[in-house]
């Protein structure tokens, strides 16, 4: 049995589904005199990140039988509830995954400690990549350490392809192209059959579609560079894919939740999914055909086509500013990202490529297929890199999904849509100067 067919056994068994896991682990002993307690909240993409990230931790207590290490860790959406919740009690954890939005909101709100002073001893990050440090930057400070380098992707089947006989689009196509691409295969697959999964609720692909507008979704200086006309294309694009039959009906998709085992492209019933690509292994070892990663549009037909990608961290990790002990804080994030054993432990089948230039280049000659897949595909985007995504606000993906789901069901029009996430979005950004 390979090593994918393995994951894919396990997963499928697994009680926990990729996608829906959390896990809270209850302190053994934190009364424990002259034991430290930390607690490390955050958010993993498959259950192999989870199993790495507990490995890591279990590592470091294993060196240092005074700490003791709490972790916490969940799906994104389930995350960030609670992490809104805590840091607005006063009682953030210790340390914590951050995304690019939530690093500007909770920079700006003083919940994130600067570590700059740890820069470069002892987190010397001059080897990462610019995109992924940017994603960990506020105010020219560094709130954070970039856990990975990700970047948007469409997941496809290709066996799906070859049956329908339909051409894999060439790298460089238009979203027109895409939604021909998406018709044609569900057309040749018949009834119950998609093409693509809905995406209309990603805000990273939408900010590619946007920059091939000459638009973008936030600018250098924090604010919309849209206008709701430009946004309300977006909502429309893929309520033409519904209509088309190229994408799944709004109840259809909705079943699909967050749960990537009920994925289209899990069970069959789709051929192309947008996502970003920490969740390529974690899917993948979900599915019996083989996965594999292409580059979203890169235009509009009659428009300028050129690169709009870019990869930056999905996951970063950083300190409560109200931590008592951020040197062990910080000791700990040198350990899964410097010392040898553990960033063995932590990257190693986790899917995740780390940001540092020599990490990628060790997942391109010893990892696995799935990891080489990873770097070949994020060297590709290297070759020519759009700027690096700029940081928005907290809530960006609820914002997005609910926005899309009120035109797929017929309660708002894109227009209407987008108007309501931008009053939102505004707010946001308005909240975060006070």
């Amino acid at each position: 049995m390979t090593i994918s067919q393995s994951r894919r056994r396990f997963l499928k068994q697994s009680s926990a589904a990729v996608g829906g896991f959390a896990l809270t682990v209850v302190s053994k002993g934190a009364a424990a005199q002259g034991m430290t307690t930390v607690r490390f909240s955050g958010y993993v993409e498959s259950e192999e990140q989870l199993g790495t990230t507990l490995r890591v931790l279990q590592a470091y207590q294993a060196q240092n039988p005074n700490v003791e290490i709490i972790p916490e860790f969940s799906n994104f959406r389930s995350f960030t509830d609670r992490l809104a919740t805590e840091a607005a009690g006063g009682n953030a954890p210790d340390m914590f995954s951050v995304n690019v939005d939530l690093l500007a909101e909770y920079a700006a709100r003083g919940v994130l400690a600067p570590l700059d002073d740890y820069i470069p001893n002892p987190l010397d990050i001059s080897a990462y990549q610019d995109g992924s440090v940017f994603s960990c930057t506020y105010n020219d400070q560094i709130f954070a350490i970039p856990n990975d380098a990700i970047a948007p992707a469409i997941l496809y089947n290709p066996v799906k392809f070859e049956e329908a006989g339909v051409d894999v689009p060439p790298n460089f196509f238009t979203w027109e192209d895409l939604m021909e691409t998406s018709v044609a295969l569900s057309e040749a697959h018949g009834r119950g059959f998609w093409g693509m999964e809905d995406g209309g609720g990603n805000y990273v692909p939408c900010d590619l579609f946007l920059r091939a507008k000459g638009k973008s979704m936030f600018t250098p200086e924090h604010t919309l560079g849209f206008n709701a006309e430009d946004m309300a294309t977006w909502f429309q694009y893929w309520e033409d894919m519904r209509q088309a039959g190229a994408c799944p009906p709004a109840d259809v998709q909705a079943q699909a939740g967050d749960n990537s085992a009920t994925l289209g492209v899990v069970r069959g019933r789709s051929a192309m999914l947008i996502q970003m690509t920490d969740s390529y292994v974690g899917i993948g070892a979900l599915m019996e055909d083989p996965l594999e990663l292409h580059m979203l549009p890169n235009g509009h037909a009659g428009m300028e086509m050129r690169q709009h990608h870019y990869d930056y961290a999905g996951n970063s990790t950083g300190i409560w500013a109200n931590a008592t002990e951020k040197d062990l804080l910080v000791d700990i994030i040198r350990f899964m990202h410097f010392d040898p054993e553990g960033v063995e432990l932590y990257y190693n089948g986790a899917g995740m490529i780390p940001a540092s230039t020599a990490g990628l280049e060790r997942f391109a000659t010893e990892g696995n297929v799935e990891e080489q897949n990873l770097v070949a595909y994020l060297r590709m985007l290297r070759e020519d890199p759009a700027p690096s995504r700029r940081p928005g606000v907290g809530g960006l993906g609820g914002m997005f999904r609910r926005a899309n789901e009120s035109v797929a069901f017929g309660d708002a029009s894109p227009l209407e849509a987008s108007e309501v996430f931008i009053a939102e979005a505004l707010e946001k950004l308005a909240a975060l100067e006070q």
